[in-house]
């Protein structure tokens, strides 16, 4: 049971496909559907896995980027639609692929890294999935609320997708930097308190 939540969020990663492949065939109903699967999906694991303390490495890694392949692939096709401005998915996508990036030279040069997405960021993934949502509905043929969906994402929701995306990414940057710098002061200082007790112990040989 303790992988339970990890399983949720595979198959949260895995509904990434035939949502994206209804949405490209004008199947919006079904996306819709799977959509409101997938982020109950995104609420459900990480309520699981808090409440009975299953958390584990995999799950830190998994849930995060469950959550950017599904925001991806749906901004993608509706960029292709016509339905989301290009400049807003190079921002949202450009931020991404900078923490991807980051984590992984973090993780390379300087060693393990905690995946602990902060509370902006989480606001940021929020906003994506209820903006996407709304644009899905905006494109059903539900009178009057699918044309206050559309409203709403247009004269609001992208642009308040816009500076959350732009704000995380920045407080990332600044956090992560001021995180590098900090380990890598600490492992300078290691390795010369290494040296320092070779060199003690070769001279102490002689």
């Amino acid at each position: 049971m303790r992988h339970l939540p990890n399983i949720v969020t595979v198959i949260r990663i895995i509904l990434v496909f035939p949502t994206t492949w209804f949405l490209w065939q004008g199947n919006t109903l079904q996306a819709f559907a799977l959509m409101l699967i997938a982020s109950f999906s995104d609420a459900l694991d990480g309520a699981l896995a808090r409440r009975y303390n299953w958390k584990t490495d995999l799950g830190r890694l998994l849930d995060p980027l469950a959550d950017k392949f599904l925001v991806a692939a749906v901004f993608i096709v509706f960029t292709v639609q016509n339905l989301i401005p290009l400049w807003l998915v190079v921002l949202t996508l450009g931020r991404d692929l900078i923490l991807l990036v980051g984590g992984t030279l973090y993780r390379v040069i300087i060693g393990y890294v905690k995946v602990q997405p902060s509370l902006i960021s989480k606001a940021n993934t929020a906003t994506q999935m209820l903006v996407l949502l709304l644009l899905m509905a905006s494109q059903l043929p539900i009178g009057v609320v699918g044309f206050y969906a559309h409203v709403a994402v247009d004269d609001f929701g992208i642009y308040l997708l816009a500076v959350l995306s732009a704000v995380s990414g920045v407080h990332y940057i600044v956090v992560w930097a001021n995180r590098s710098s900090k380990a890598l002061k600490f492992k300078k200082l290691r390795e010369e308190r290494v040296v320092d007790v070779e060199v003690k112990s070769n001279e102490g040989g002689y």
